[in-house]
């Protein structure tokens, strides 16, 4: 049995970079060995499209400093939905949709400072508001340096990238263009991935 299954697996970069940059909110996998435990943490990570690489950072407290120079997946879960036969003439069955986007790549750290602020510059032009950013020079240096110390920055090459967007391939155009007409009101979201 191949799994997930071929229609649902979405390939084009373009598609899987949109749900990243919308969604990104990583959860990150790192696997254990018989010294150290397995580890999950939800980390914002921003996306450099060009390098293929996620940027992000954590507390020094938290136990993905342990898997450094380690291969981690990280696991992008965009939109997703419940779908009744009672709102959808064309499916039988109740079912869920759902959009997620699958990384593995090799965790390093980021121990330079200015590679720091420029990684954390990154995450502001990501995240911060067009019209009115935050502005990172805005921090005496003394504090911008504390936060550094206080700070793991990481980065992820992405070696694989793949998309899992369960969007009812199996049905028919017009029980699909049902679907994304009706999602347009309750979920526009993830109505938008049925074209």
């Amino acid at each position: 049995m191949n799994y997930p299954v071929k229609t649902y697996v979405e390939s084009d970069n373009k598609a899987l970079f949109d749900v990243i940059e919308r969604f990104p909110l990583a959860t990150m996998f790192c696997t254990g060995s018989d010294t150290t435990p397995s580890h999950i943490c939800h980390l914002p990570v921003s996306l450099c499209r060009d390098t293929l690489t996620i940027f992000g950072h954590a507390t020094r407290e938290n136990p993905i400093k342990h898997f450094i120079s380690s291969s981690v997946e990280a696991v992008f879960r965009g939109p997703d939905t419940y779908l009744s036969p009672k709102q959808v003439e064309g499916i039988k069955l109740p079912t869920w949709d759902y959009v997620t986007v699958h990384c593995t790549g090799m965790l390093e750290s980021i121990d330079d400072y200015e590679q720091q602020l420029l990684t954390m510059q990154h995450i502001l032009n990501a995240f911060e508001n067009d019209n009115d950013p935050w502005q990172l020079s805005s921090v005496p240096e003394k504090q911008l340096k504390a936060m550094c110390n206080a700070l793991i920055f990481f980065k992820v090459k992405l070696d694989t990238l793949t998309g899992n967007f369960k969007l009812s391939q199996n049905k028919g155009a017009e029980t699909r263009a049902e679907i994304a007409n009706l999602l347009c009101n309750t979920n526009p979201q993830i109505s938008r991935y049925y074209d």
